[in-house]
């Protein structure tokens, strides 16, 4: 499986492009995780031990980076500078 292609800006951290790159490669790991989670908890292995271990690994994984992606969004306008 190929996750992802293309060419890799490097930008500073902090900035507000940087940010919205950040943002937008968890909304993007976010969707993809949400893909799983409904493949595996329409799976019959869903009803297993196993499977409902990594189904609520899946869930917790997607609700941080939610709550990463919202900190980043917050700290877009508040930008600290390091000396």
């Amino acid at each position: 499986m190929v996750i992802g292609t293309g060419t890799v800006a490097l930008l500073p951290p902090g900035t507000a492009a940087h940010t919205a790159d950040s943002v937008a490669s968890l909304n993007g790991q976010i969707r993809q995780d949400k893909v799983q989670l409904n493949d595996w908890s329409t799976c019959v292995s869903a009803k297993t031990p196993r499977g409902q271990a990594q189904i609520q690994r899946l869930s917790g994984e997607i609700s941080a980076a939610k709550e990463h992606e919202q900190r980043l969004e917050a700290s877009a306008g508040s930008i600290d500078v390091w000396a």
